[in-house]
């Protein structure tokens, strides 16, 4: 670029109010400058509650330049639409230190062979967890190795819950929402199988297993009887210490355990129960930037981009704050508050807890407890989990949207109560397999399954 060109760019307020939005920005300004980037940033804060459908307007407006497309429609459907701009000319031209970043991963931000999107650098593998109290575990005079799959971790939840009968053993999210299975028109990920073949999870032999493991789970006690009318997340049982543990999904022990120890009071530990973790597009491309087709700024707006993936002291910057105002840097390399008192993750003036929207916060300061080495330990964990067979295929569900639309209804008046058998387990299943079907589940098979065949063709 021959001048300065400003971008105007959105940011998500979630638990933080961005009190310091100002001087971020103008601190994140002069640092472009002092650095030789051509490009000075306007950033334009909304609620994360009104996020999709502020962006849409803007979108339509042609009033911003750079976004974060998660939490509102599909990357799939703001491409067919013509919302967003097609990348790989800006990627060639602006873009290297992206490509080189991302890697194979790129793939997962490209429609129909074309990029859209380039997905946030990240650990992206994924295994199913329990987090546990880890007082609690010890007391029961249990290891975490103990635990390696629903099975066992019903056995050491029966201990558990002997010594703490008063004590939730399974915190459900908001519904009744306990665990989250593989999905419905999905793969089966099996590193021995390579067959690919679209199926309804719902209806095969490993979900009813899942049922058989959930029953005794609400029989013998382990879950709040009024799970259902529960509305807060997960997490909140056990940060008063009501719940034992959880689920969640991470690479491995150690990343979870890395995550929690900053965002629970006391000691927890994680046990991961199945033997493999999986990359992925879904994974990938949970948060995922985009250009919109009506920005006039284009150029300018991946000049940013690939800084922000690239450049630690940019990544910082947009992650963390500023130094000696938002943060100070440890002897050991990581961050910790300024004022630990009086400054939180909700108080700072600009949010810590936020790196994870940006592009990439693994080159950015940790903060502690985390260190260097523990978001190293996220990069290589990409190494040593499994790639779908199907990484980088986008399911485009335009051609069968209604159906889809009655299928979710489907699954959201049926999936918890069946987790939680509130009612007779195979008459519900029975029902809502009867009632999938009826909204078209089999024509999203047939629809995904021939998209599937088509990227399986293009990318031997």
């Amino acid at each position: 670029l021959e001048e300065v060109t400003t971008i105007t760019m959105p940011v998500m307020i979630t638990m933080n109010p961005c009190e310091d939005r100002d001087k971020v920005q103008e601190e994140l300004n002069k640092k472009l400058l002092e650095k030789g980037y051509p490009v000075q940033v306007n950033f334009l804060f909304i609620d994360f509650s009104s996020w999709g459908q502020q962006i849409d307007l803007l979108l339509a407006d042609g009033q911003i330049d750079l976004f974060n497309c998660s939490f509102m429609e599909s990357m799939s459907s703001l491409a067919g639409k013509g919302a967003i701009a097609p990348l790989d000319d800006l990627l060639d031209k602006y873009g290297q230190g992206i490509k080189d970043t991302l890697g194979e991963y790129l793939v997962c931000g490209k429609i129909g062979g074309v990029t859209y999107g380039t997905p946030k650098y990240s650990c992206y593998g994924n295994a199913p967890m329990f987090i546990m109290n880890k007082e609690m575990l010890d007391k029961a005079g249990i290891s975490r190795d103990d635990i390696t799959d629903l099975n066992s971790l019903t056995d050491a939840l029966r201990k558990v819950h002997e010594i703490y009968p008063d004590v939730t053993m399974i915190s459900t999210g908001a519904g009744g929402s306990l665990y989250d299975a593989s999905g419905l028109a999905c793969l089966k990920l099996d590193k021995d199988n390579t067959e690919m073949k679209v199926i309804n999870y719902y209806a095969t032999d490993d979900f009813k297993d899942l049922l058989d493991i959930t029953k005794v789970w609400v029989d013998e006690g382990f879950i709040r009887k009024d799970a259902i009318n529960y509305q807060d997340a997960s997490f909140s049982a056990l940060h008063d210490q009501s719940a034992f543990g959880t689920f969640a999904g991470y690479a491995n022990e150690e990343i979870c355990d890395s995550v929690y120890a900053s965002s629970i009071a006391y000691p927890t530990c994680s046990a991961q129960l199945d033997e493999n973790a999986w990359i992925t597009t879904g994974n990938v491309s949970g948060m995922t930037w985009c250009i919109p087709a009506l920005s006039k700024n284009q150029e300018a707006a991946m000049i940013f981009l690939n800084a922000m993936y690239v450049d630690p002291d940019i990544s910082n910057i947009v992650c963390n704050g500023i130094e000696g105002v938002h943060y100070v840097v440890t002897d050991q390399g990581n961050l910790d508050y300024v004022d630990p008192e009086t400054q939180s993750a909700t108080t700072s003036g600009w949010p810590s807890g936020m790196g994870s929207f940006w592009p990439n916060m693994l080159i950015a300061y940790p903060w502690a407890p985390d260190t260097q080495e523990s978001y190293a330990a996220q990069i290589q964990s990409n190494e040593e989990s499994l790639s779908s067979p199907a990484l980088g295929f986008v399911f485009d569900p335009t051609n069968v949207s209604d159906q889809v639309a009655a299928v979710n209804n489907v699954m959201s008046k049926y999936y918890n109560p069946l987790m939680l058998h509130q009612g007779d387990t195979d008459e519900l299943l029975s029902n809502m397999l009867k009632e999938l079907e009826q909204a078209g589940v089999n024509d999203i098979i047939t629809e995904k399954q021939k998209q599937l065949d088509e990227w399986l063709a293009e990318n031997k």
